[in-house]
């Protein structure tokens, strides 16, 4: 497995496994019921795998968040039927409007975090990939070309520096006046 490859795995992994505890925990608090044990490894694999094919690239914040939406939306949808098909299949708590409520606004806080995150992370590989790319071409190269220097020469004087752009208007007249 290359490099690549392995940085989509796991960043594929850690979305899936937040998104799938966020919300298993979330559900249960809300219900008052807990889930099946079948219900948080199927929901983590679908979620892993959806997320290992659309984590091909860097996406948009509009596209993380709305993809977190949908993803919190389904989990709900999944664990209400999980809960439901359990032997103990009754739920106290929370409505089910209550519960897809409360999983909207956290995949809305989370999308919003995972969006500005992922765009910071790449912005980090990126430049530590210039780094590296520059500094392994500067030590491959064969025909380094040493930097021009300008020919030396004594600094200009302060005053010339400072009053360059100053136009003088006060004083005497230069010529003789009478």
């Amino acid at each position: 497995m290359d490099q690549s490859r392995g940085f989509r795995a796991a960043r594929a992994a850690m979305f899936a496994a937040v998104c799938v505890l966020l919300a298993g925990l979330g559900h249960v608090l809300m219900s008052g019921t807990m889930l099946p044990w079948w219900a948080l490894p199927m929901a983590f694999g679908w979620m892993a795998v959806t997320a290992w094919i659309l984590a091909d690239r860097e996406r948009g914040v509009p596209f993380v968040v709305v993809s977190t939406l949908v993803a919190q939306g389904a989990l709900h949808v999944v664990f209400t039927l999980a809960q439901t098909m359990a032997p103990m299949g009754h739920m106290h708590g929370g409505t089910s409007f209550g519960m897809f409520g409360a999983h909207l606004a956290a995949a809305s806080a989370c999308g919003l975090w995972l969006a500005y995150g992922e765009r910071a992370v790449f912005s980090v590989v990126r430049s530590l990939a210039v780094r590296v790319l520059l500094t392994l071409r500067l030590v491959t190269y064969r025909h380094v070309t040493p930097p021009r220097i300008a020919p030396a020469h004594s600094p200009a004087p302060l005053r010339e520096l400072l009053l360059v752009h100053a136009i003088t208007s006060r004083g005497p007249p230069s010529g003789v006046a009478v």
